[in-house]
């Protein structure tokens, strides 16, 4: 059998948007056989397709997940300093400046753990009750309406 397609004439092609196999206009053609058509249903314009795609995309079963650093353990790393690294434990001040895995002394969280400097003015420190960001290297009379 031999199909005499032409542009502006009817075919049954499968449509990408509608994901059926629908009545569709022939826009163009290339070596008489179609190129690109249009659906009569959604009105998209598109390559000919003939039928659906045999490619399957393979989906990850899991999620990428983010390699992280291994993470300061509290009670682990305040069971290996001294009495006297604990009692010269460096007092925090934001006016301060503070460098990883020094311990460090807040007037209200205790005895805590810098755990990363995020930026020059910032550092992560951990506490018996979790991590915390706090603020370093401030120009004291910042921020007080002086």
């Amino acid at each position: 059998m031999i199909n005499n397609y032409t542009a502006g004439g009817h075919i049954e092609a499968w449509c990408t948007k509608c994901r059926l196999e629908l009545g569709h206009t022939i826009v163009a053609m290339v070596a008489n056989s179609p190129k690109k058509v249009k659906c009569n249903t959604c009105n998209s314009q598109h390559n000919f397709r003939a039928k659906p795609s045999e490619k399957k995309r393979i989906k990850s079963k899991k999620p990428l997940q983010r390699v992280k650093a291994p993470e300061i353990n509290y009670d682990e790393f305040i069971s290996r300093l001294t009495d006297s690294e604990l009692s010269n434990a460096k007092k925090y001040r934001i006016e301060g400046s503070f460098e990883k895995n020094e311990v460090i002394n807040h007037s209200r969280f205790g005895i805590g753990i810098v755990s990363s400097v995020i930026q020059s003015n910032k550092v992560e420190i951990l506490f018996k009750d979790g991590p915390r960001l706090l603020v370093q290297n401030r120009e004291s009379g910042l921020g007080t309406g002086v």
